[in-house]
């Protein structure tokens, strides 16, 4: 009996041994040092460790220990942490002229510009003090890399250029066809596109922006909510660029996921119109729909602490584009959507990380966008550290899921992503190849 739980143990502590390693090899990757440094002691320990219990008395009591720490949490997580009901339901539409993009590129004199803040009186002082500012990738603002920024300028570029091509005529006339058969070949198809993270979804018309304020079309025109299914496409952010938020290398990424995901949503609203569906595209800067409300109801994830989406898989770290059709498609899996907020409760570090102060610590409210956008273009890039410190964004694998659901695997998890990654952790220097061209 003692040598068969003997084995079992060892059997435990060789596969606790390799997930620390393979944690270890993912934060290195990651340019997370400290995380891999960290890593690799506690395999060396743990292997010590291991070795040091083949005394069958120590290996007693330490079963004894495990056991009496096991019902502990056992029972400890019978007290899951407190939910609540997350989805897109209400029938106020949001106005894409309120968002500060849109605000920010109103021209003083202009009609456009007299009429909003005459409706808007409040909103032209932020405005004027953050029109003031040096801008996003400018070359007087604080963070400007000659090379990083013109390479995320390139992105952006693309988007740009993007935008002619998010809509166009049906090319012939649709045929009946079994929606589960046509979902299955759109997700055959996105994957054979690089897509590892996409939901389908019916549409509501609070998905849908109430005006135009920043697209392509006419400026306050107002939106119609003219499909009935979307696909939500999202492009994971990689962490060894959101680490060095709010450098440059930052903004590069953020640069290259849009224009990804667009580049994807361009392709898939194409195909759809070619078999003959009215169907459009929705991309970074020519967005008709709300994508994280659209994301929520896709069941791919749910809104933090900072009002960022997170998703289960990468947290914070993607990117959206979104793909609207009246082609009928078959809705993902029903999954609930997630909220973060229980656990966001006990974490906030994106609030104690925040350089701008745009998120409150101490009280769930709103992210002051205002305040955000503001320091964005200060420094010239779209700052990114709420991404990069979420304890979601970060590989901790299944413990996520357990600190979604209960109160302890949450604290646990804060305080090993506090050891791991720094309770504030300062942003990683410039990749090496990238030094030079400052």
């Amino acid at each position: 009996m003692e040598s068969s739980l003997q084995y079992s143990f060892f059997v435990l502590s060789g596969v606790t041994v390799l997930l620390t390693a393979v944690f270890a090899t993912v934060n290195f990757k990651a340019g997370q040092i400290r995380a891999g440094i960290i890593s690799v002691l506690t395999a060396v320990i743990l292997s010590t460790a291991f070795f040091l219990l083949r005394n069958s008395t120590v290996f007693s009591y330490c079963v004894v220990t495990f056991s009496a720490l096991a019902a502990v949490a056992v029972f400890v997580f019978r007290y899951p942490a407190e939910k609540r009901n997350t989805s897109s339901d209400g029938n106020t539409r949001f106005d894409e002229r309120n968002i500060s993009f849109a605000r920010y590129r109103l021209q003083p004199g202009s009609d456009a510009y007299t009429s909003y803040y005459t409706e808007n009186p409040h909103k032209e002082d932020v405005d004027t003090r953050t029109r003031a500012l040096p801008g996003l990738l400018s070359k007087n603002s604080r963070y400007y890399h000659r090379l990083n920024s013109a390479a995320a300028d390139a992105s952006f570029y693309l988007l740009q250029h993007l935008k002619g091509a998010v809509d166009g005529p049906v090319t012939e006339r649709a045929q009946a066809g079994d929606p589960r058969f046509l979902t299955e070949y759109l997700r055959r198809l996105m994957k054979l596109y690089g897509v590892k993270c996409y939901g389908i979804t019916k549409v509501k018309p609070v998905h849908y922006y109430s005006h135009s304020g920043r697209g392509a079309g006419n400026y306050g025109a107002e939106i119609q909510a003219e499909h009935s299914y979307a696909v939500v496409l999202c492009s994971e952010m990689k962490p060894e660029f959101t680490s060095t938020a709010p450098l440059s290398p930052e903004v590069i990424e953020t640069g290259l996921r849009y224009a990804e995901s667009g580049v994807w949503a361009v392709q898939l609203a194409a195909f759809i119109r070619n078999m003959g569906y009215s169907s459009r595209a929705h991309i970074d800067g020519d967005y008709q729909v709300v994508a994280p409300l659209l994301a929520l109801d896709a069941g791919l994830g749910g809104f933090g602490w900072s009002s960022i989406f997170l998703t289960r898989k990468y947290g914070p770290r993607v990117r959206f584009s979104v793909v609207t059709t009246n082609m009928e498609l078959q809705v993902s899996e029903e999954k609930p959507s997630t909220d973060f907020l229980s656990f966001c409760r006990v974490c906030r570090k994106c609030a104690v990380n925040c350089p701008s102060r745009a998120i409150n610590p101490d009280r769930l409210e709103k992210l002051n966008a205002d305040r955000c956008f503001m320091y964005w273009n200060s420094v010239g890039t779209d700052c990114g550290k709420c991404l990069a410190v979420c304890p979601m964004g970060h590989p901790w694998g299944p413990l996520k899921t357990l600190a979604l659901r209960y109160r302890l695997a949450g604290w646990v998890l804060k305080g090993l992503d506090d050891v791991f990654y720094g309770r504030k952790p300062p942003a990683k220097p410039l990749l090496k190849w990238m030094v030079k061209g400052k």
